[in-house]
């Protein structure tokens, strides 16, 4: 593994874990952040079934971090240009995640982490979080998260929560579509996906994946296509036959 100044990650097993690990600033976006999770993403080991991105301390994540907003505040149009480009790859990087992503969320999800929890497959939150995007009371514009979240809530949700920059609750939160699970137990939600996605097929997981994010960026043509092409190659490969052959033996 990697040695990062703001990252943890480490492997249990088949699940790898990254940890947000800026707990003075409540794990805030700064430069080095967002470097550290572009590479992290990058280099993710082979013999695992899903990745759970987590924060340390008292929050998942509570946005960009004020002195970093303060210097890009200061600095030219192209280099804030080049700080949105950088913020927007490392989520691009995130959400081609090939493996099944979580996020488990706890304390203020704010901002940038809205973001995060866009980009992941399976979202499980702690029923005490609080969520916003909340780059208005700044003056600033959700504009790079928003590439990510509206594909997550409609955008009637959308124009309501940008535009107020308003915090809400967990349980608004799964009602927009953003959270899946809430609970006071997520490390016991967490087990329970752990053991669902075991009994799968890696490769199948992996295919299914590659199938969501395509679907998200072809016309209906290229996705009749590509659909047609991921079956049959889902179909010839040797992970699905024995499993078919198990299903029948039983």
């Amino acid at each position: 593994m990697e040695n990062y100044k703001f990252l943890k990650v480490f492997k249990e097993n088949d699940v790898l874990y990254i940890g947000l690990n800026r707990p003075e600033s409540k794990n805030a976006f700064n430069e080095i952040l967002i470097e550290e999770l572009t590479i992290a993403f990058s280099n993710l080991p082979e013999d695992i079934i899903c990745v759970v991105l987590y924060g340390e301390g008292d929050s998942f994540c509570a946005g960009a971090d004020l002195d970093w907003m303060k210097r890009m505040g200061e600095s030219s149009f192209e280099e804030n240009r080049k700080s949105a480009y950088l913020m927007w790859r490392m989520y691009e990087t995130i959400e081609n995640c090939p493996y099944v992503l979580i996020s488990k969320v706890h304390g203020y999800v704010l901002g940038g982490g809205m973001g995060l929890i866009s980009c992941s497959d399976i979202v499980i939150s702690d029923i005490n979080a609080k969520f916003g995007w909340t780059e208005v009371r700044l003056g600033l514009v959700p504009a790079v998260v928003s590439t990510f979240s509206i594909r997550k809530i409609n955008d009637s949700f959308a124009r309501r929560y940008f535009l107020t920059g308003e915090i809400f609750d967990a349980l608004t939160a799964q009602k927009i579509g953003l959270v899946h699970e809430v609970s006071n137990e997520t490390e016991n939600k967490l087990k329970e996906i752990f053991e669902n996605l075991r009994k799968n097929g890696k490769n199948g997981m992996k295919l299914t994946k590659q199938l969501l994010l395509k679907l998200r960026q072809r016309t209906e043509k290229d996705i009749i296509e590509f659909c047609i092409d991921t079956i049959a190659k889902a179909r010839s490969e040797k992970e699905a036959l024995e499993r078919i052959i198990k299903f029948l033996n039983k």
